[in-house]
């Protein structure tokens, strides 16, 4: 087990809180930079308008919307009066970015602190330290920070019920155990797929079982597994059985396919990170606690892993396994503080920082470009709002595929959904500006017969790498024959 006087020894205290504050002041900047920046996504819309009934969101959901609720209340917008039809109403209510996103950003801050201070038995005082450095730093917890979902909600509870079911099964612990079950069941409540934690919980006890390691579970830690999972099994099974369609719909759609998932897990995460961890883990678990650097490893890896193999037969996304992030992150912490101690004596302390300074510098540099030109990784649904405002005529029809996004950019606009097909599109009467979401590239996979029927205008790319990178303004002009 990790060292576990990190704040009861006065000087190891004061150094971890030291760090803390300083990673905690860093991050919060981080979060709180150009907040308001990066145009909405439709999902973040999707999150406002479910604000606006909260007693009728699904049970399984609704403690991930909160935030969001919360930080329009707090910039009293008037949530009750939002109505999902009209979305161009909603600028006039005091809805925007920055207050649609403040929630998520002061849960991302609090993470930084809570997380540590939550594992500093778990990983040491000075590891703990180090985490929240690199937590502060990470570009996919920043991402999820600045976005109007319930990620950053669903991180901090799942990954406090990874932290306190291992410190309570270590050394039993009844609180420990009830705490961790406790935030199991509000990681559920704020996404579902939370409950890939107990493949983790399970993977553990089975390992124990074969007698590497000793997992002190007993009948109370049993019985408040099984009643935690059953709490969540019958909100969802409610959810369920009152509104099917609205989880068979996501059965059968193949979102990623099992491999762009895993990559993309890695490049989120950050690749020298990721290579790094991959590298000391055997190191770890010969001359590490064992039991924990199997866990870990297993809390990085079952998300992802999971979520890859449902790919091909339902809607699932890399977001699903954003929450894996604090076992990496974990992993290089304890890995760069044993370093740290093993090679300062013989090469001095810059030798000895080498690894978590490249760490840290790969994901400082994506957070530059982040800020920078990738505005914020969001597609700019906003920019090319703007140019369509400032071109069309007022007698125009405007067309994108997600019509909710036109109508709260353009007020003022008639807004229709884009037709699918070439005959729906050649269907249309009137001159018509048409936006679309490109991917991968400036005007990467835009269907081939777009060029054939409309004309391009302009595009608003993120000029980063980064999927949907670009959004597209078309326009369309009827023959006279057309519109005979």
């Amino acid at each position: 087990m990790a060292d576990s006087g990190g704040l009861t020894d006065n000087r190891t205290g004061r150094v971890l809180i030291a760090w803390l504050v300083g990673a905690t002041i860093l991050g919060g900047g981080l979060r709180l930079y150009r907040l308001g920046a990066a145009s909405f996504w439709v999902d973040e819309l999707n999150t406002i308008r479910v604000c606006a009934d909260l007693p009728g969101m699904h049970r399984s959901k609704v403690t991930g919307y909160l935030p969001t609720a919360i930080g329009l209340w707090s910039h009293d917008v008037r949530v009750s009066e939002i109505s999902a039809e009209h979305p161009e109403l909603w600028r006039s209510l005091g809805i925007n970015e920055y207050r649609a996103r403040i929630g998520s950003a002061v849960i991302g801050i609090l993470s930084i602190p809570l997380l540590a201070l939550a594992s500093r038995r778990l990983l040491g005082a000075r590891a703990a330290g180090l985490f929240a450095v690199l937590l502060a730093i990470a570009p996919w917890h920043i991402y999820w920070s600045q976005a109007s979902r319930y990620y950053t909600l669903q991180f901090l509870f799942y990954n406090l019920s990874l932290i306190w079911y291992f410190s309570a099964t270590e050394r039993f612990s009844r609180w420990r155990m009830i705490a961790a079950m406790v935030a199991m069941v509000l990681a559920f409540l704020s996404q579902p797929p939370a409950l890939v934690i107990c493949g983790i919980f399970a993977i553990d006890w089975i390992a124990g079982r074969t007698g590497a390691w000793r997992v002190h579970l007993g009948s109370f830690g049993w019985t408040a597994a099984l009643i935690s999972l059953g709490v969540c099994v019958a909100v969802l099974f409610q959810d369920v059985k009152h509104t099917p369609e609205d989880f068979v719909q996501f059965a059968g759609i193949s979102y990623q396919n099992w491999s762009k998932m895993i990559l993309g897990m890695v490049f989120m995460v950050n690749p020298v990170l990721v290579t790094f961890g991959v590298l000391v883990v055997g190191w770890l678990y010969t001359k590490h606690n064992k039991r924990l650097t199997f866990f870990l490893v297993a809390a990085a890896i079952l998300p992802t892993l999971v979520f890859a193999i449902a790919s091909p037969f339902v809607y699932v996304g890399l977001r699903y396994s954003f929450v894996c992030l604090f076992a990496w992150l974990a992993i290089v912490a304890i890995a760069g503080e044993r370093f740290y101690e093993a090679v300062r004596p013989q090469l001095g302390g810059l030798a000895a920082i080498t690894p978590v300074a490249a760490i840290a510098a790969a994901a400082m540099l994506v957070n530059h470009g982040y800020f920078t030109n990738g505005y914020g990784f969001h597609t700019r649904w906003r920019d090319a709002f703007e140019y369509v405002e400032a071109q069309r005529k007022a007698d125009d029809l405007v067309m994108c595929r997600h019509p909710m996004i036109g109508k709260y950019y353009l007020e003022d606009a008639d807004i229709g959904r884009l037709p699918s097909t070439k005959e729906g599109v050649e269907a249309i009467n009137c001159p018509t500006w048409i936006v679309f979401e490109a991917e991968d590239s400036v005007r990467g996979h835009v269907p081939r017969w777009f060029d054939d029927v409309v004309e391009w205008k302009a595009s608003f790319d993120l000029g980063v790498v980064q999927p949907k990178s670009s959004v597209c303004v078309y326009y369309y002009e009827p023959s006279p024959s057309d519109g005979a």
